[in-house]
């Protein structure tokens, strides 16, 4: 997924590419939702059923900055 194809509020917009450049990698479906992320380097996955749950670790990640 590239950055120019996230979509979504400008929090998700910015902490998605934020953790981009932090070697996160991010898993859309056919309708360009984020479902799953992936930090190679630490190991860490994560799959998100829904866009809410999506939305919580994405600000959870953004209050630990």
């Amino acid at each position: 997924m590239s950055s120019e194809s996230i979509k979504g509020s400008s929090m998700i917009v910015k902490m998605t590419r934020t953790l981009m450049n932090e070697g996160w990698s991010f898993t859309p479906n056919e309708f360009d939702v984020i479902i799953k992320a992936e930090n190679k380097a630490t190991g860490e996955s994560v799959h998100f059923p829904s866009i809410g749950n999506l939305k919580t670790w994405l600000y959870q990640k953004a209050l630990s900055y």
